[in-house]
């Protein structure tokens, strides 16, 4: 059966960094980044989201293998999205939330450089509680940790929820 493991979180929380780790760790897994769409650059933010939700959806519908890992910040209503296409699939939906504290969040991490704009959205995202999302199935602070530590945590609650 398949696995989604959804990793959600503001920007600079780790997800594709996490991600891409987490792919390298667990047997028969795929990793997909939610921002790597085909949505213009110069779309309104709306746009973007649905354009990304609906790769995401269309990727869970063909995936292969024992875990499919997506990296992109989701409210409830995208949740309620990815669920629904999880479910859909027969695919079991873990959600792990990335949260360090906001003022990591808005340093500059690894070879990431944040713009003055970045910077506004995360703000905005730890208002609107990206970082504490009631559905997820568990939250880890990827502060003071390298992507692989922080995989290897995720992997860790993966393996330990059945």
């Amino acid at each position: 059966m398949l696995t989604v493991i959804h990793l959600n979180g503001p920007i600079n929380s780790g997800k594709s960094s996490v991600g891409r780790a987490l792919a390298d760790l667990l047997p028969g897994a795929v990793f997909i980044d939610g921002d790597d769409h085909d949505s213009p650059d110069d779309a309104p933010l709306c746009t973007t989201i649905q354009v990304a939700l609906r790769r995401i959806e269309t990727r869970i519908a063909e995936a292969t293998g024992d875990y499919l890992i997506v990296a992109y910040p989701l409210d409830q209503a995208h949740y309620d999205q990815v669920r629904v296409a999880s479910e859909r699939r027969g695919a079991r939906l873990l959600v792990l939330t990335l949260a360090p504290p906001l003022e990591v969040a808005l340093s500059d991490r690894g070879a990431r450089r944040l713009t003055p704009g970045e910077r506004e959205r995360i703000i905005e995202m730890y208002e609107h509680g990206y970082q504490a999302r009631a559905f997820s199935n568990a939250v880890l602070n990827t502060a003071g940790l390298t992507p692989e530590q922080s995989a290897q945590q995720a992997a860790e609650v993966v393996l330990s929820i059945r």
